[in-house]
């Protein structure tokens, strides 16, 4: 701690701080601008100047850092006439249209002259305009360039943080103007950060302009529901209707920062489709019956086939609360009797073979770290494994980039495709989708291999052989390189994308993670670990679902499909219509004798069933979610249960029925007349049961949840030994994997990189084909926000340059591609001759891919079922045909 006098007061503080950040701790306020806490300092504004005992000058409090003795006045005269010089000049641009800005109440320029300016302004020179009528940039950002203080927070948020590099500086003092290419933000994530850090009213949203002041808002601090960073958001409402998403300004996660779905894409609330009443199915339809209704026709269709000991299983979503999920699982097991209860992306192929809980479980528990993600990028090297983090958890990319920014780290990437991250990485490989396993095997056993010669040199014992060196011959240099940098950091931390977690071979994945992070262990005493789930409560839906045996084969992939499905708020993309069809062309599952279905939305599952019930939407809930820093957070409602919503025909609905999920497995069990069964509908009691029951979460209480300190705790747990051997291969400048014979993948496809000098009108060589994630689209609710959808209108395939230029393809030329996918389909199925599926869509030529693959990405809602939501790890096989 050092000594430091403020405004006539010594304090201790931590060193390496600045002054601006001292007299933030004490409460004092210290006017800035161009300063915030992403972003490096750059002093540019000079409101926050201040006078330093022995330096003749005044000087920025944001770029000094404090020292021992230092002797600080913020409010002397020499400060306080240099501070309102400084704001008369910006006032002297700055239009006097507070009564119609859209920053009016909440804008800063505002809140300093009020505190700090002065109140007469002496200048009488004619303002500066660079534009009559405000130009919209983007779907979502409209400008007015005459209110802009030159502070260039956009320029810097959008370069430090986002990595986009979108907005720019044209023009010199008073003159600067911030804008895009061709004066456009086309190019941009359209995510709105710069909007979030603009001080003034230069950068507006286009769907709140002139809707609503600040102090007309009923704000209430919730939960992004759209993937499992766990962004804090503060979602305002208006005559009960969402008017805008901020992000919580005080955030402990995300720190001020949003993605494009978490500031403008939570408005599916409204735009999707609600299930507004109870229905039964009649006469081959859907109709809409009372609650009372709807309960008997459960009873009198689940009775009997309970009675008959049927097979049950339920399937429910990872966006759900943990008090939902954990009502579920007691719900299936305790009225059903059953234990195949699926969650998420567990229903597609899943290798659920004994270990794989026991390995999942060792790494979720005592090796999971539950910290800060931000406190993570602290360390010495930072790997990001199996996943675009750009695309699937964007404002974890964003947080990576403004600490690697402002304090350089080792980063390794090791994904599918290409990524903005690559150009900060030390190294990075690509390999083929699905080959994740292969990948971390042969990196441990490079860093076992590495272990040995080490210690065979120690010992000068240069002469014995080191086991597998025979095998290192063949490792592509990527990996050596990522391998020698993780051998010699002094700190780790492994990223993990959840797509790990999904597949045929996630037991063995879950075994090679736990033997990766024993041997890192072994180099670093400090080794860090966190999954980047893309649902909201992943982390959560694991830890509940540890508590229960669990089913011991996917759903896809059952040989005995269950008499009664109860689904709720998870689209099945598999099931057969009532009139023994399929909904879609991958159709595997025969229809169970009982579906019920239980959610908010309309959805193809929800068609297909034989009763309906509403339940809860986002807006209405309240509860808990784990998001990836195992940070336990509240989900508050921000809409009443009745309020009007949308039907399928897109009529406002002003009678909505809909009941909290877990008081509707309650009404289930006690139509059934199981009473006792079940415990509180009261999330509050019921998040009690889960501190007692789940050892992870013993020590939380309720009401300490919005202290921004309720983690999860690290449970001991046991791991398994595994040793699954693979072989890396490197053809033609791309690294890729082959699996040995030891693990058996079907139909596995090495990419072809001979050139074929002439195009092909029947392609029989074999491509992948996966979808990939977006930043602004999802096969979920999300689909129906209006904002998203303008800002994204269609789908296309990615495809290597190289296999473009083999096939002779041009930029946005149509392509038939013909498939069937393996996380739906039987093995025989997937034969190349059998590829019967099929879809056309344009081609945008690309590196990101690698050679061999295709990956459809934008509009995911243009697709079929079982293609949008496939998992992206499970690639299915396909060929391309010219249209």
């Amino acid at each position: 701690m050092i000594k430091v006098t403020i405004n006539g007061v010594c304090h201790e503080f931590t060193p390496d701080i600045t002054i601006l950040e001292a007299t933030r701790q004490l409460g004092l306020n210290l006017p800035t601008f161009c300063n915030h806490q992403l972003l490096k300092p750059v002093a540019s504004c000079r409101v926050c100047l201040v006078e330093i005992e022995g330096i003749p000058r005044l000087q920025p409090s944001c770029a000094t850092l404090i020292t021992d003795g230092m002797v600080v006045n913020t409010d002397g005269d020499r400060a306080t006439q240099a501070r309102q010089s400084t704001i008369k000049l910006l006032l002297t641009n700055h239009p006097l249209d507070c009564p119609i800005c859209d920053k009016g109440g909440e804008c800063e320029l505002q809140d300093t002259v009020l505190d700090h300016g002065p109140r007469v302004s002496y200048f009488e020179e004619n303002k500066r305009v660079f534009t009559d009528k405000d130009p919209i940039l983007n779907k979502v950002i409209v400008a007015n360039s005459n209110r802009c203080i030159q502070c260039q927070r956009c320029v810097r948020v959008c370069d430090e943080v986002v990595g986009a590099s979108a907005i720019g500086v044209i023009g010199r003092g008073a003159d600067c103007l911030e804008t895009g290419f061709d004066n456009n933000l086309n190019s941009c994530d359209h995510c709105g950060n710069c909007i979030e850090v603009c001080p003034v009213g230069a950068l507006m949203r286009v769907e709140y302009r002139y809707k609503a002041r600040p102090w007309d808002l009923i704000t209430t601090e919730t939960i992004c529901p759209h993937c499992g960073t766990g962004c804090q958001i503060s979602a305002e409402t208006r005559n009960n209707q969402l008017v805008r998403v901020k992000a919580k300004p005080t955030s402990a996660v995300n720190k001020e920062l949003l993605c494009t779905k978490g500031r403008f894409g939570i408005d599916f609330v409204d735009k999707a489709p609600r299930i507004t009443q109870p229905m039964v199915r009649k006469d081959n339809e859907l109709q809409a019956v009372s609650w009372d209704e709807a309960l008997d026709a459960l009873k009198e269709n689940l009775q009997p086939l309970i009675q008959q000991g049927a097979s049950a299983t339920g399937v429910i979503s990872a966006r759900m609360t943990n008090e939902v999920l954990f009502r579920f699982h007691q719900f299936i097991s305790k009225v059903f009797a059953s234990e195949q209860i699926y969650c998420g992306n567990d229903i597609y192929q899943h290798d659920f073979q004994p270990g794989y809980q026991h390995a999942l479980n060792s790494l979720l528990g005592q090796a999971y770290t539950n910290k800060p993600i931000s406190e993570l990028f602290n360390s010495d090297c930072v790997f990001v494994l199996g996943c675009n983090i750009g695309e699937q958890n964007p404002v974890s990319e964003y947080l990576l980039r403004s600490v690697f920014t402002r304090q350089p780290f080792t980063l390794l990437l090791a994904s599918t495709r290409q990524s903005r991250l690559d150009l900060l990485a030390k190294a990075y490989i690509r390999y083929p989708p699905g080959h994740e396993l292969a990948l971390l095997q042969q990196l441990l056993s490079q860093l076992k291999n590495d272990q040995l010669a080490e210690k065979d040199q120690s010992t000068e014992n240069r002469s014995t052989k080191t086991q597998g060196s025979d095998e290192l011959q063949s490792v592509p240099p990527e990996l050596k390189d990522i391998s020698d940098r993780l051998a010699s950091a002094k700190s780790i931390s492994l990223l993990i994308g959840s797509d790990l977690l999904t597949g045929a071979n996630t037991k063995a994945t879950a075994n090679t993670l736990v033997q990766l992070q024993e041997i890192l262990q072994q180099i670093s005493s400090n080794v860090q670990f966190q999954f980047l789930f893309q649902h909201s409560n992943g982390l959560g839906a694991l830890d509940i679902a540890s508590n229960w045996q669990g089913p011991s084969q996917a759903l896809v992939t059952s040989s005995t499909p269950p008499e009664i499905l109860y689904v709720v708020d998870q689209e099945l993309p598999f099931i057969t219509d009532p009139d023994g069809t399929s909904n879609n062309t991958s159709s595997r599952i025969p229809r169970p004798q009982l579906m019920i279905y239980q959610g908010a939305f309309v959805n193809s599952t929800m068609e297909v069933a034989d009763i309906v019930l509403p339940g809860f939407s986002f807006a209405e809930t309240d509860g808990t979610f784990t998001n990836n820093e195992g940070r336990v957070q509240r989900v508050r409602p921000f809409y009443s249960a009745t309020k009007s919503s949308t039907n399928k025909n897109g009529d406002r609905n002003s009678s909505n029925s809909a009941k909290y999920d877990a008081e509707i497995f309650s009404l289930v069990t006690q139509c059934l007349e199981k009473q006792g069964e079940l415990g509180s509908l009261e999330p509050l009691h019921i998040f009690d049961e889960i501190c007692h029951q789940l050892p992870a979460y013993q020590g939380l209480d309720w009401s300490q949840l919005d202290s921004n300190l309720a983690f999860r705790s690290s449970v001991p747990a046991h791991p398994i030994k595994h040793q699954v051997s693979h072989q890396f291969s490197h053809q033609g400048g791309e690294a890729f994997v082959q699996p040995s014979p030891l693990i058996e993948i079907e139909h596995e496809l090495v990419p072809d990189t001979t050139p074929v000098p002439e195009a092909q009108t029947d392609n029989s060589q074999p491509f992948l084909l996966l979808t990939a994630s977006s930043l602004y689209h999802s096969k979920d609710p999300i689909a129906a926000s209006s904002q998203l959808n303008d800002i994204e209108k269609e789908a296309w395939i990615e495809i290597h340059e190289h296999d473009a230029n083999r096939l002779r393809v041009n930029q946005n030329e149509p392509l038939l591609v013909r498939y069937n996918n393996r996380s739906f389909d039987t093995p025989n199925d997937s034969d190349q001759n059998q590829l019967g599926k099929s879809l056309i869509l344009p081609v945008h030529i690309t590196r990101r891919t690698t050679q061999s693959t295709l990956v459809i990405s934008g509009d995911l809602t243009k697709l079929p079922n079982d293609l949008a939501m496939s998992p992206s790890p499970t690639p299915c096989l396909a060929s391309v045909y010219r249209e």
